[in-house]
């Protein structure tokens, strides 16, 4: 069970546990409960944290968004590795995340427009669509649970943005993409391919932008924590994190 200093690697913080001191003492002597916890790429922050000397950007961003609570989960954004969100919030927060991003890198290739055109959620038990044109949800009755969290989504969401438009940033819309790990998107690298043709240069685009694939793999690692019963979690920790949501949007791009 890895506690002590806070890792200076982000692979070994890719989910992070809060506990008080005596509930780490516990976890060494109720049986089996040390080895459920024991993962390489899981930090168990002890509380009160008390770090000596100069404090890592990781730890001093979850010291400052008020995330260090006894019994909390934490995941690490796929986008910044010093960047965390409670395990209950991290796949909508994320995937939230990932729209911006996007709408930003399509600012930085000289876009006039982004536009949500369509919004889906699917979960391990069904899937809701939401038409934004028409505000409506087009689901069955059955998906009330759907519905409503991607409601929730939709309300965060900018379904609109609009930018003066202009030639691409080509270097800066790459730099983000490498930055933010998301040059593994090929939706958004074909998009910067196909603005550094100078002679045809692309006019509108649309395409459907997977919302939930980059945060899969840190979720994936508190999924398989087997946390001990005298630890509790958030009611929302164990139905988010292992119902698998999976958020989609199909989006319009102007140039």
């Amino acid at each position: 069970m890895p506690t002590g200093l806070f890792p200076s690697d982000p692979a070994k913080r890719r989910a992070i546990l809060i506990l008080q001191q005596h509930d780490v003492e516990k976890c060494f002597y109720e049986q089996g409960a040390a080895k459920a916890l024991l993962d390489d790429e899981v930090h168990i922050l002890q509380l009160p944290a008390r770090p000596e000397g100069e404090i890592s950007t990781a730890l001093q961003n979850i010291l400052d968004a008020g995330l260090a609570r006894q019994g909390t989960m934490l995941v690490q954004s796929p986008y910044d590795p010093d960047t965390y969100e409670e395990a209950s919030l991290a796949p909508q927060r994320y995937a939230l995340a990932k729209h911006m991003l996007f709408s930003t890198f399509c600012m930085r290739l000289g876009a006039k427009e982004v536009i949500v055109d369509q919004v889906d959620l699917r979960t391990k038990t069904g899937k809701a669509t939401l038409d934004v044109k028409g505000e409506r949800l087009g689901s069955s009755a059955q998906l009330t649970v759907e519905n409503e969290e991607l409601e929730k989504f939709r309300a965060q969401m900018n379904l609109r943005d609009e930018f003066t438009g202009g030639p691409p940033d080509l270097g800066g819309a790459e730099q983000l993409l490498r930055r933010t790990g998301l040059w593994a998107d090929s939706g958004m690298r074909s998009l910067l391919e196909m603005r550094s043709d100078g002679s045809n240069q692309l006019l509108t685009r649309k395409l459907v932008l997977s919302l939930s694939n980059d945060a899969k793999s840190n979720l994936k690692v508190v999924g398989r924590l087997k946390i001990p019963a005298f630890i509790k979690l958030s009611a929302e920790y164990d139905r988010v994190v292992h119902e698998k949501y999976d958020f989609t949007v199909t989006v319009i791009v102007r140039f």
